[in-house]
């Protein structure tokens, strides 16, 4: 996802762009009943491993926000977007008064009208009125089909560029044949983070798998003993020789 997020300034999107892409990918491809374990997994991940501290408790206190555990995938879904879009507003008045936001991506709510006109119901300066269930579809079909097939077209050749706020679509420019060493840094800090995540996310699986179907740790356990046995059968015969 890396060269979607690839700022007009070195300081500039990558590493957090890539994240917010692999979360949202993340949660259009979940099942209902994984929703409120992938809300978990999602705020544990930020609070322990993001490094900006302004950030990792904003992002803390939206998920302390939560009251009602999630019960469908679509709840995750929009949950995460308009996070995203209250992430975005605060970073906007930030970077507006701080001039440390990227001048080509500037940040703005996802999606905007020319990606998605039927999203909006109604909207004025300050307020937006969302029709959620076209909202919910657009994402799906987005960070789901859309993504994977943008992916592909761009890893073959490149189109023109298409300037959207959370950046999910940025090409890649075709003289772009040496990767600059904060680019370089920044590949290798995300490709450690989707690891720990996906790494994390596979253990917690496995603990609320045994903790749901305590016979599969009793089977483990009991393959366990045999093995155990039958390698001290074996080393006692050695000895014997």
């Amino acid at each position: 996802y890396y060269m979607f997020c690839r700022g007009s300034k070195n300081e500039t999107r990558g590493f957090s762009c890539g994240l917010w892409v692999l979360m949202h990918s993340l949660s259009v491809r979940i099942e209902d009943g994984e929703s409120q374990f992938a809300f978990t997994t999602i705020c544990d991940f930020i609070n322990n491993f993001f490094m900006c501290d302004d950030c990792r408790r904003h992002f803390h206190d939206m998920c302390l926000s939560v009251k009602t555990p999630f019960k469908k995938a679509r709840d995750i879904v929009l949950w995460l977007w308009s996070t995203h879009n209250k992430v975005n507003e605060r970073l906007k008045k930030d970077e507006a008064s701080l001039g440390t936001g990227d001048p080509k991506f500037p940040k703005m709510i996802w999606p905007p009208k020319q990606l998605c006109p039927s999203c909006y119901l109604s909207s004025t300066q300050n307020t937006i009125d969302w029709d959620h269930d076209v909202v919910y579809k657009f994402l799906k079909k987005y960070y789901g089909e859309k993504l994977v097939s943008s992916y592909k077209k761009n890893s073959v050749s490149v189109s023109k560029e298409e300037v959207v706020a959370a950046a999910e679509e940025m090409t890649v420019p075709r003289n772009a044949l040496v990767v600059p060493v904060g680019a370089a840094f920044a590949i290798a800090l995300a490709s450690c983070a989707f690891g720990a995540l996906a790494c994390y996310w596979r253990t917690q699986q496995k603990n609320r798998k045994y903790y749901h179907n305590p016979h599969y740790l009793k089977r483990y356990n009991s393959n366990y003993m045999v093995m155990n046995t039958f390698s001290n059968t074996e080393n006692e015969r050695i000895k014997e020789r």
